[in-house]
């Protein structure tokens, strides 16, 4: 191509061909997409850009949502300008028939995708929202003049009008209130990048085309800006972004929204909203997690209503201290001036001034949404300050978000500051251990971890020391300080050894996970009306994750809504054929349940359960009574012998981790184990090798660790029959350890004593 051509595209020939083919184009559309195809670097052979199936899918599903505003009714428009161009392309003998049928095809499945990503809210720019509220209101956004007068009238609006036009909150009630900030948060952080890249792209067209401008023209539109591209490249190139923005969605509009009306277009600085990390890193926990298996976080106390919510922001006491920062930037101190930079209730002008933010304008004028957003956005502060900060800085990445979700995980249940400090140093806290926090340690004035006694009972680790108290200081101090800062935010609370999220910080935790997880679970933090109106089957592959405190209230507060026809769908759910290690899980949810309260017709009518037949007998027994023996199937026996041994191993194998020297393996087999397995086989028909064989039946995956076990048992019956199974196991192709992922931290050192 000659140099001193511009890379000038023939609209007007392409507009006038589909006016030959009975086919008339919309000639804004065509122009946005034969631009956008030749910045996609497109082989322009025929003149025009050629379309592949990779151009087609970028074109639709990313750089038209990136840059163009349009209607939803004229979006075909666009879709027709492409097809119409791999037509020409075909012409042109640059595509055989059978690619041409393939592309269009292609063209037509991309075009669902393209609506959606054109009409979500989470796809806008902020150049792209203004553009679609100037053409909805009617105003010719080709006219300079109606764009700036449109935009000095919207600005005059009060900040409810304004976000209600925006149209990022759903109308929905059950969607979270965050969706709103969030939304505005990704306008603000596309809008960011969205100019760098169309200039980026522009540059490289050029280069690769070895084109420049002739005066007055400029690379893609005739009425570019020119200069000297050899000089200040960044600078021109941007300019030339600039009036490729403007053409595709409003005049002059990139100009005004940089300048005189930057406060209508938040967002613009050099990193992004802390909402969006916030957000980003919430959802990344839950995955790591779970993965993308069925598992709700359990229900936690809520604020009654989202005005309820707006109060509790209200009465928090640093939101109230920055905003007499933004009233007053002068007389506040430093440390205060810095965060209500960071969080927006500030800003810097062009001359060093500083000024109210839109997050003061959003705490004087806000509702729960807006609010909703303006505090998350100051925890996604916090959070990344604290982790920097030396008295707060984190061990590891991520830890301080990691405490706040071990904390949802609870249900809003209060927590042993000790224990939680123990589990961000990576002590080996037994995970079963269950204790309320301790109630030594004074109620005001600095924390004190509780004395060595106390410590050992709140974290199941016996025999502590002074010394192992003093090596904890440290983390216990950088946790209360962490949770203390949240705590004037309205999100934490904290007595003495007592901590816990508060109805605040649990909605607005939850706001995050049900907006970064869009369609992914829509139930992922449920609230306490969402939990009850489960059927049996969903709460118990929901509660079987959930730590014991949690899992006991809401199933317990579940039968108390169902009454007396609840028992026997939860039995089911809970007997229910699963994979791998979840019928033991579900098993295990029979300890949260408190057996003494089971209607006694429940039990027995559960006794020929061929799962929990054993469990009812068992618990009739602790009543009492006296079932008939032959009523329980030998199967359900089998299970609930699974089930103890099971136990007793776990117990051992836990007592030999928390007594061990270093480094010394465990036993090939516990006593214990082997006396439990001894007694039940001596009374098992058949002996021991019938009794695992029944064993590998009731649990394949739970009674595998155990045969591996008693691999070496004295009896040679047993023991051959014990590594059948366990070999049968290791070729079976199943996870090892299936389920539940391990936070980042697990597995990490144990305290010794």
């Amino acid at each position: 191509m000659n140099t001193a051509t511009p890379l000038l595209l023939d609209l007007d020939w392409f507009l006038a061909r589909a006016e030959e083919r009975g086919a008339p184009l919309d000639a804004r559309a065509a122009e946005a997409v034969l631009g956008l195809l030749a910045l996609g670097e497109a082989r322009r052979r025929t003149g025009l850009p050629e379309p592949t199936e990779e151009l087609a899918e970028e074109l639709l599903h990313i750089l038209l949502p990136l840059y163009v505003s349009a209607t939803e009714e004229e979006l075909p428009g666009f879709v027709a300008a492409l097809v119409a161009l791999i037509d020409h392309t075909h012409e042109a003998g640059r595509l055989n028939a059978k690619r041409q049928a393939k592309l269009v095809a292609r063209v037509r499945e991309l075009a669902g995708g393209f609506t959606q990503a054109m009409t979500s809210p989470r796809r806008l720019t902020w150049p792209r929202l203004y553009g679609n509220l100037l053409r909805a209101a009617g105003v010719d956004a080709t006219d300079p003049r109606a764009v700036r007068d449109w935009l000095e009238a919207f600005a005059a609006r009060p900040q409810a009008e304004r976000n209600a036009a925006f149209g990022f909150a759903s109308s929905s009630p059950n969607e979270p209130l965050a969706e709103a900030a969030y939304a505005e948060a990704l306008c603000a952080e596309r809008s960011r990048q969205a100019r760098p890249l169309l200039a980026a792209r522009l540059e490289a067209v050029a280069l690769a085309e070895q084109v420049r401008p002739r005066p007055g023209e400029g690379l893609l539109v005739a009425d570019a800006p020119v200069g000297k591209p050899d000089d200040e490249r960044d600078d021109w190139y941007e300019a030339q972004a600039a009036v490729l923005t403007d053409r595709w969605t409003a005049a002059g509009l990139d100009t005004l929204l940089r300048g005189p009306f930057v406060h209508l277009a938040p967002g613009g600085g050099s990193a992004p909203t802390p909402l969006l990390a916030l957000v980003e890193a919430m959802a990344g926990q839950h995955l790591e997690m779970y993965g993308d298996a069925f598992a709700p976080l359990p229900p936690a106390p809520l604020a009654d209503s989202p005005e309820e919510q707006a109060a509790l922001l209200r009465s928090a006491p640093l939101p109230q201290l920055l905003a007499r920062a933004a009233a007053d930037p002068q007389g506040a101190d430093g440390r205060t001036r810095e965060l209500a930079l960071a969080s927006g209730f500030l800003v810097r002008e062009q001359g060093g001034a500083l000024s109210a933010g839109p997050s003061a304008e959003a705490w004087r004028e806000g509702g729960p949404a807006e609010l909703t957003g303006l505090a998350l956005n100051l925890l996604g502060v916090l959070l990344a300050q604290s982790a920097e900060e030396e008295e707060t800085a984190e061990e590891y990445e991520g830890e301080h978000l990691i405490t706040l979700y071990l904390l949802c995980e609870q249900a809003g249940m209060t927590q042993s500051v000790a224990r939680m400090a123990a589990l961000n140093d990576m002590w080996f806290v037994p995970p079963g251990h269950e204790s309320a926090p301790d109630a030594s340690v004074p109620a005001t004035g600095d924390y004190e971890l509780p004395a060595p006694q106390a410590l050992s009972a709140v974290l199941g680790l016996p025999a502590l020391t002074e010394s192992d108290r003093t090596d904890l200081i440290p983390s216990a101090a950088r946790l209360v300080r962490l949770m203390d800062r949240l705590a004037a935010l309205g999100i934490t609370e904290r007595t003495g050894d007592a901590l816990s999220l508060t109805p605040l910080g649990s909605a607005l935790l939850r706001d995050t996970l049900l907006v970064g997880l869009e369609g992914e679970a829509a139930d992922v933090f449920p609230t306490r009306e969402q939990a009850l109106a489960w059927d049996a089957e969903r709460l118990v592959a929901a509660a079987q994750w959930w730590p014991k405190r949690a899992a006991r209230q809401t199933v317990g507060d579940w039968l108390d809504a169902q009454g007396t026809d609840g028992w026997t769908p939860l039995f089911e759910a809970i007997s229910a054929a699963c994979p791998e290690d979840e019928p033991a899980r579900r098993r295990a949810l029979l300890a949260a349940l408190d057996a003494m309260v089971v209607p006694g017709e429940a039990l027995y009518a559960l006794l020929a359960d061929p799962v929990l037949g054993g469990w009812a007998e068992h618990a009739l027994h602790a009543r009492g009574q006296a079932p008939d023996p032959s009523a329980v199937p030998l199967s359900a026996r089998a299970v609930y012998l699974v089930d103890a041994l099971e136990a007793v191993r776990s117990a051992a194998s836990l007592e030999h981790r928390m007594t061990a020297a270093a480094n010394e393996e465990e036993p090939e087999l516990f006593a214990e184990v082997h006396a439990v397995f001894y007694k039940a086989a001596a009374a098992w028909p058949g002996g021991g090798p019938a009794l695992l064989t029944a064993l590998t039946a009731a649990d394949p995956y739970t009674s595998a660790f155990l045969a591996e076990q008693l691999s070496r048992h004295p009896d040679r019956a047993t023991a051959e029959q014990a590594r059948r199974a366990w070999r049968a196991f290791q070729t079976s192709g199943t996870t090892r350890f299936p389920g539940r992922k391990p936070a980042k931290r697990a597995g990490g050192k144990r305290k010794r004593r």
